[in-house]
Formats: C-alpha cells, sequence, structure tokens
C-alpha cells in the first residue's frame, strides 16, 4: 500500500513537471489500481488479529476446561466453528473478504483446538501426529468448500507443524511423513489453483525446501539432497532461458526462479558441510573448497543469467556469494593468523566483495535497459 501511494506521488510529480502526459499518467493509475493486492495492510491485521483471537479462545477454554460439563464442552466448539465459517460466508456475500477470511480463520483454529480437547475428554488413542493430520484434512475440505485462500494457507503451516510432530518416534509408528508432506503440498498446490490464493505459493516452497532438509538430517539420505538440487537447477534454468514459457505453465516464474536456484546452493552447501563434519579437518579442506568453488560459480551464474531482472535471484547470489568467499578465506586461511591480521584481511575483504557488488550492479543495470 506504502508502495503504492509512493507511485501515485512520483506519478503526479512526472505529471507536473511535463515528464508525462495526461494519457500515460492515467494509464500509469489504471496499471496500478488493476494488479493492486486485495490483501493489503487491513488484510493482514484481520488474519493477525484473528489468530489472536482463535489463541485466547483455546487459552480460556483448555484453563476452564475441567469446570465445564461434557455436552457444553462439546457445543462451545461446535459453535465456535459455526460462527467461525457461517458468519464468515456471511461476511464474504457481502464483499467483506477480509473480515469474511478472518473468521474462516479462526473456525480452522478452534477446529485444531477441538480435537485434541475432544481426544483427551473421551481419552481417544492415537498420537499427536494422527491429531495434526485430521486438522489438516478438515482445514483443506473447508478451504475447497468455501474456496478460501487463507484457509490453504492455513492448511500448508498446519502440514508444517504435522512434518515435525511426525519425527517423535516415542510411539514407535512408522514415518509416514516422507510420502504424506509432498501428497499434502500437492493437494495444497491443487487448492492454489482453485482459490487464486498466491501467498500460499510461497508458503509450499519454503515447505518443501524445509522437508528435504528435515528428510537429510532425519534420515541421513544424501540422494533426497541430489533430487532436491536437480529439480531446484530445471525451476531456476527454465526461468532463465524461457522465463515466458514457465510463466504461461505457471504464473509464478521468477519466484519459482529464486526458490529453484536457492535449493541448488543450500544442497552444495550441505555437501560442504558433510564434507567438513565428517573427515579429519586437514583432509576436508580441499573438499571443502572444492564445494566452495562450485558455490561461487553457482552464484555468479545466476547473477548473469537472471539476475538483471531477478531481484530474489540477484540477492541470494549476492548473500551466499559473500558468505562462501568469508568462510573460504578463514577456513584456510583463518587459524594461521592473528586476530590483528584476522580483522584486517576480514575488512579487506568486505571491501573487495563491496566493490564486486558495485561493479555487477552496474552491469545488471545496463542489461536492464537494453534487454
Amino acid at each position: 500500500m506504502a508502495l503504492t501511494i509512493g507511485l501515485r506521488k512520483h506519478i503526479a510529480r512526472w505529471q507536473r513537471d511535463g515528464v508525462i502526459d495526461e494519457i500515460i499518467a492515467e494509464r500509469l493509475r489504471k496499471d496500478l489500481d488493476d494488479h493492486r493486492s486485495g490483501f493489503g495492510l487491513g488484510g493482514i491485521l484481520a488474519v493477525l488479529g484473528a489468530v489472536l483471537l482463535g489463541a485466547a479462545i483455546i487459552s480460556l477454554v483448555a484453563a476452564n476446561w475441567e469446570a465445564m460439563p461434557r455436552l457444553f464442552r462439546v457445543g462451545l466448539i461446535i459453535s465456535v466453528l459455526w460462527l467461525g465459517y457461517v458468519g464468515g460466508a456471511w461476511r464474504e456475500s457481502l464483499g467483506d473478504r477480509r473480515f469474511g477470511q478472518a473468521l474462516y480463520l479462526i473456525a480452522a483454529i478452534t477446529f485444531g483446538a477441538g480435537i485434541g480437547l475432544i481426544g483427551q475428554m473421551y481419552h481417544l488413542s492415537g498420537d499427536v501426529s494422527d491429531a495434526v493430520l485430521l486438522w489438516v484434512a478438515g482445514t483443506m475440505v473447508a478451504a475447497l468448500f468455501l474456496r478460501s485462500p487463507v484457509l490453504v494457507s492455513a492448511g500448508v503451516a498446519i502440514t508444517g507443524i504435522y512434518l515435525f510432530t511426525s519425527l517423535d518416534r516415542s510411539t514407535g509408528e512408522p514415518v509416514n511423513y516422507v510420502w504424506l508432506v509432498p501428497v499434502l503440498l500437492f493437494i495444497s498446490a491443487g487448492l492454489i489453483w482453485y482459490t487464486k490464493g498466491r501467498a500460499a505459493q510461497h508458503l509450499i516452497a519454503l515447505l518443501l525446501i524445509t522437508y528435504v532438509l528435515v528428510v537429510r538430517i532425519d534420515l541421513d539420505e544424501v540422494a533426497v539432497l541430489w533430487v532436491a538440487g536437480l529439480i531446484g537447477a530445471i525451476c531456476f534454468m527454465m526461468d532463465a532461458v524461457r522465463p515466458g514459457l514457465l510463466d504461461r505453465m505457471t504464473g509464478w516464474t521468477e519466484p519459482l526462479g529464486a526458490y529453484g536456484f536457492f535449493m541448488v546452493l543450500v544442497a552444495l552447501l550441505f555437501f560442504q558441510f558433510d564434507i567438513a563434519s565428517n573427515d579429519y579437518a586437514d583432509e576436508a579442506i580441499p573438499g571443502q573448497v572444492l564445494i566452495g568453488f562450485a558455490i561461487l560459480g553457482c552464484s555468479i551464474a545466476g547473477l548473469v543469467l537472471s539476475g538483471h531482472r531477478n531481484l530474489a535471484v540477484r540477492w541470494i547470489a549476492y548473500t551466499v556469494f559473500s558468505l562462501e568467499v568469508l568462510y573460504l578465506a578463514f577456513e584456510t586461511i583463518g587459524t594461521m593468523i592473528g586476530t590483528a591480521s584476522f580483522f584486517l584481511s576480514a575488512g579487506v575483504l568486505v571491501l573487495l566483495l563491496a566493490a564486486f557488488v558495485i561493479r555487477m550492479e552496474r552491469r545488471l543495470q545496463k542489461r536492464q535497459i537494453t534487454p
């Protein structure tokens, strides 16, 4: 919203100074209106308020749970669920999308609390991950019937909770999350297409990266890094080489390219960490340096191939490149120098990195001007 207001002020100033005429100014204002997000600060605050209200309801009920008759407890949960879903649908029918979505979210949170409280009240068998899985299913079904993008985001977030609750092996259950999480995220992707809830796309991408890291650490499975790195490289190259085709296929080319690029770098960093942690320190340095050069090469490739138009790729590349240069420098020569020399070499390296970033920015800006 603040960005839109700022752009409108610039448009008015350009028109006043004669830089653009009335026709172009009107076209720019219309373009801003057409691409303005319908879920601005007011929507974010409504969702935040819904989360806090849901937490308050759960805390209040949990604190007085034992003092309530059983029938009253069940009736209370059903009432809040009914008020949330039906009230949200009513607000949506009046065109109040923000508070309609907020009421849906309160109902979804209450549904999760209700599962836990009723399971406790009737001593139902099962572990926490089973209860969370039921919560995910209920939220996704509600998202489908109510066509709610907020509930799709909530379903992805609860899937993340399921991922971490599944890591508890105290119940002796087999590892189901390895195939269940991808299935749930695939269903969520379908719901995103159906509800047009674009915010959940970022949650899915972040949860997929988290899933790869969890499988790698929990099951000590190296193959998952190769698969994730390969898929990430395909997404990145598609965005870098054929952005138009990827946009027609997904409508999400730049974020997909950025997340793919990030996944490639994360896979390489994990390989470097594996070498550093599994071998003796002196023997591990050549392997770390080799992987380090691969990371630096990927960072520069990201800048050259799509950094001129994909801002997320550009800043991921800068960040990883800078950290990797510092890591390699201090891993190889840091132990051989004193404190003063350490700060001196650190200062020189950071200044050299700053000069590299400034030169790259000039080149990338030239490419933006002359595509």
